[in-house]
């Protein structure tokens, strides 16, 4: 797939065609948010979206992501892909994960990477639109295990911007890197609800 795009790194993920594109953008421009910065240039890696605060982050995100053609892999637990919704969410990037007992998540999204050429996953770090204390550990634990690198999509809520921030610094000290990316974030952006962040 082969078009202009100041987002996208040439080994970025891609889907859909010029139709999706245009309504990705007419979308993001009825809700009055905008797509800033460029992905990484790598061709596998883990993405998380932060500050989660609003459901209009999901919303906000998913029209840029559909506006400059990138794809990216979602979690949804696997109850989820039954008929209709099954085929819908694949299409969408949805992935089913078996939360039950005895299953292993990690090796689960591990064997994700190893079987794509190019691949991103989504998370958002928090778990909730709470206020949280700390981030969940578990984009972390799936970037060391499948040797990836993190970038930070950042929601900037008071100029509606997605902006496609930077790469994160990894120590190998999953906690300290929890800690300090939480740290960047609150130090750096601004969510929907800052209340929440």
């Amino acid at each position: 797939m082969k078009y202009d795009n100041p987002h996208m790194s040439p080994h970025s993920p891609r889907m859909g065609n010029a139709f999706t594109r245009w309504v990705g953008s007419v979308g993001l421009k009825l809700i009055g948010w905008e797509l800033k910065g460029r992905m990484p240039d790598a061709p596998k890696f883990v993405i998380i979206g932060v500050p989660h605060t609003s459901n209009w982050d999901a919303i906000s995100a998913s029209l840029a992501m559909l506006a400059s053609g990138f794809k990216y892999t979602f979690l949804i637990k696997q109850e989820w892909f039954f008929w209709p919704m099954g085929p819908i969410f694949r299409a969408l990037g949805g992935y089913p994960v078996d939360r039950s007992k005895g299953s292993n998540v990690v090796r689960q999204l591990t064997r994700i990477f190893e079987e794509n050429d190019r691949i991103c996953i989504g998370f958002p770090p928090e778990g909730t639109r709470a206020k949280v204390d700390k981030y969940k550990t578990g984009f972390l634990r799936v970037a060391y295990a499948a040797k990836v690198p993190v970038f930070i999509c950042a929601f900037d809520g008071p100029n509606k911007h997605v902006v496609l921030d930077k790469e994160f610094p990894l120590t190998g000290d999953i906690d300290a890197d929890a800690k300090a990316i939480k740290d960047y974030v609150d130090a750096t952006w601004v969510g929907v609800n800052p209340e929440r962040q």
